[in-house]
């Protein structure tokens, strides 16, 4: 063999070496000198469960070094809760890469947002996850779910207001989730309403035997009056409150320009529950021993009618208003109905029927709709025709719920928490831990501070 040969032949074998070399290591190209560790996923923004996020907002993927944006379409998705796909551009910010959606989100909805497989970094290494290469396109890299910013955010969030019998507070739900509980020291609180114009809670402050008037802003109290013993349920029309005395056999009618006790009307009777027609004229209450339902002018405090034997054997559940219709509504826990009535209490019937077990306790409206509570459920109706639409069920006792004027969310108290529903449909965005087993009336305000 000639020296030509040899060389040519030697230098066929040294390039055959380094391209099987190459396609042995194509993952890790390129090589030394160019850096060669494997990039990391550290985190993704919208973190999980985040609330109010703002429609024109960019998902954030973040990495430990740069990555290659070429990448990553077919490997993130971005979903509406039906699954559809939301169309977006990738673009780098060092060791960031945003998703930004070619159109604005929609208002009051769920996102879902994953990144899966083979993302390489600029360096053309692929991914890493505990450690291990990731040479797939399927393995979860990072994920996450956001609620959207909707009418409920716009201008500041409505304050809710959670009633603590147990612990003696009025705990405050403020920018949707954030809790404080600026009013304590209360003994037995058993009534709590807002006013119309949503400027005071009216508090029954019920062991002390006084009505407590204050700040719905920030819990500031700004009088205490003195009333018949043992005041309970509490309401308000225009510019007044109506709180009932169960063992003083009273209404109290509080004025609340003036913040002071106007009149008080003498019962013969034990009175439970509290409720104001829409026209704010008459008051709707419990007679608790014959379980009547007694009509009240709330001028002068005479009886003007009495719906005989309204409930069964105890009373347990509310009486209620639909402002709309002017319709009273009775729940009837231990008959395990709701019954109604128009607003002079003719024609009492049958609204809605339960199985056994089931003892409705309240029933709230809004829009077309009347949600009951009973048992460990929610019942969502169609309110003129009592076509059930929906349940919410949990694992204890729903004891109150209430719902944001701007209707996307509802706050429901549960044994010792808080949970905080979309109203569309009916998914759990956050349940919050109050640590009391004493919570109970929920309640949203109708204006923002």
């Amino acid at each position: 063999m000639n020296a030509n040969n040899y060389r040519i032949k030697t230098l066929l074998f040294v390039l055959l070496s380094v391209v099987s070399f190459l396609q042995c290591t194509k993952d890790r190209e390129p090589t030394a000198p160019t850096e060669i560790e494997r990039p990391k996923s550290l985190a993704i923004i919208p973190a999980e469960g985040e609330l109010a996020i703002p429609l024109n907002s960019k998902v954030s993927m973040i990495f430990d070094e740069p990555m290659d944006i070429s990448t990553f379409p077919g490997h993130f998705f971005l979903r509406d809760l039906m699954g559809n796909n939301i169309a977006g551009t990738f673009s780098p910010n060092d060791s960031i890469v945003l998703f930004t959606p070619n159109v604005a989100l929609n208002k009051a909805s769920f996102y879902f947002a994953e990144l899966r497989g083979r993302v390489r970094d600029i360096n053309r290494n692929s991914i890493q996850l505990n450690n291990e290469p990731i040479l797939d396109d399927t393995t979860l890299l990072l994920s996450t779910w956001f609620y959207t910013e909707g009418d409920y955010s716009n201008g500041g969030f409505y304050n809710i207001y959670v009633r603590d019998k147990k612990d003696g507070r009025i705990i405050f739900l403020r920018d949707l989730d954030s809790i404080t509980a600026p009013i304590s020291s209360l003994n037995s609180p058993d009534g709590l309403t807002v006013s119309d114009d949503g400027d005071y809670l009216i508090i029954s402050n019920t062991n002390n035997n006084e009505v407590i008037i204050a700040s719905a802003e920030d819990g500031t109290i700004l009088k205490k009056i003195t009333v018949a013993a043992n005041p309970t349920s509490c309401t308000t029309s225009g510019g007044y409150a109506y709180v009932v005395s169960v063992n003083g056999k009273a209404i109290s009618k509080i004025n609340l320009i003036t913040q002071s006790l106007e009149n008080s009307y003498s019962l013969t009777f034990f009175p439970g529950k509290l409720a104001v027609s829409a026209d704010g004229n008459t008051l709707y209450t419990f007679d608790q021993v014959t379980r009547d339902v007694v009509l009240i002018n709330s001028n002068n405090g005479s009886v003007i009618k009495r719906i005989r034997n309204a409930v069964t054997n105890l009373v347990v559940g509310e009486i209620r208003v639909d402002k709309v219709t002017g319709n009273i509504y009775i729940c009837d826990s231990k008959g395990r109905k709701v019954k109604v009535t128009d607003s002079e209490g003719n024609n009492l019937q049958d609204y809605i029927s339960f199985a056994a077990g089931i003892e409705p306790i309240d029933i709230i409206f809004f829009d077309n709709y009347a949600f009951i509570i009973a048992g460990n459920s929610v019942y969502k109706y169609d309110k003129a025709t009592a076509t059930l639409l929906n349940t919410l069920s949990f694992t204890t006792g729903v004891k109150s719920l209430c719902v944001v004027p701007t209707g996307e969310i509802l706050y429901i108290t549960l044994a010792s928490s808080v949970a905080i529903i979309d109203n569309s449909s009916a998914r759990l965005l956050k349940e919050i831990d109050l640590v009391s087993t004493g919570i109970n009336t929920i309640i949203s305000n109708s204006k923002k501070f």
